[in-house]
């Protein structure tokens, strides 16, 4: 049986714009990568629209095939594919693709790698990011090797990224975050709002990544991991929002200034 959201309450007002009158609820991890907690009333019907397409980059573009294999919930289960392709590179750079068992398939999950937010290192807004890399978390089942030894393949088919939406979708869950964490009105929310709503066209001024390794993954029983902290800046303090999504070792991290 489901267990039902945890729901913090609203504040009478979209969060995002303001807007009151008809208001739903805002998950704060989407709820295609098993999150459970919502916000009450939180977003109006035109900002939840703007919202739900940045969970649904998350869910289709990003963490499509990870959520195949760990098993995370999709609201047209009876949808769920039965098997995958894996694709692969032959020597002479053309693709191959094979199809295998959800279990067996293999695949890559993307992670960027950028710099930390520019307004914590005394930057003026940037249209794009300085860093544009990325960690590879690469799954290949022994069937699957067994295939790519015998025939000299490499993995193919790397993930695109689409910086500037997965930066508003992880600015989306953190600020939600600090919103059920403080309230909505105890710190300076500065152009988030307007970052998440595609508004504000410099996402690298708010959201950024360290540039080490991410740590081993938490227990599977911990699939996500919110956390606040206090960054001292240049000239002032900022609220910096850590953010890990599934199992699997992403690491992210947003600014906002008190």
């Amino acid at each position: 049986m489901a267990r039902a959201p945890k729901a913090f309450p609203g504040f009478e007002r979209c969060i995002y714009c303001g807007r009151t009158g008809s208001l739903r609820d805002e998950h704060i991890i989407p709820h295609s990568l098993g999150g459970d907690t919502v916000i009450a009333k939180a977003s109006c019907p035109d900002c939840e629209k703007i919202t739900s397409y940045l969970d649904g980059y998350l869910a289709r573009d990003t963490f499509n095939e990870c959520r195949s294999h760990v098993g995370l919930r999709s609201r047209r289960p009876k949808g769920r594919p039965k098997t995958l392709i894996a694709s692969s590179l032959r020597p002479d750079g053309t693709e191959v693709d094979r199809e295998f068992s959800i279990k067996d398939q293999s695949y890559v999950l993307m992670m960027p790698i950028w710099s930390l937010p520019g307004i914590t290192q005394g930057k003026g807004p940037t249209l794009d990011f300085d860093v544009t890399q990325g960690h590879a978390y690469i799954f290949t089942s022994p069937e699957v090797q067994q295939w790519i030894d015998q025939e000299q393949l490499k993995i193919g088919a790397w993930p695109y990224i689409n910086y500037p939406t997965f930066a508003r979708a992880i600015a989306r869950i953190s600020y939600c975050h600090a919103v059920t964490c403080l309230g909505l009105d105890s710190f300076n929310s500065l152009d988030l709002p307007d970052l998440i709503l595609g508004k504000y066209r410099h996402p690298s001024h708010y959201v950024g990544v360290t540039r080490d390794l991410p740590p081993p993954p938490d227990p599977r029983d911990v699939p996500h991991k919110l956390e606040m902290h206090l960054y001292n800046g240049r000239d002032q303090q900022y609220l910096l929002v850590s953010l890990r999504l599934t199992e699997r070792p992403t690491a992210a991290r947003f600014g906002s200034a008190r």
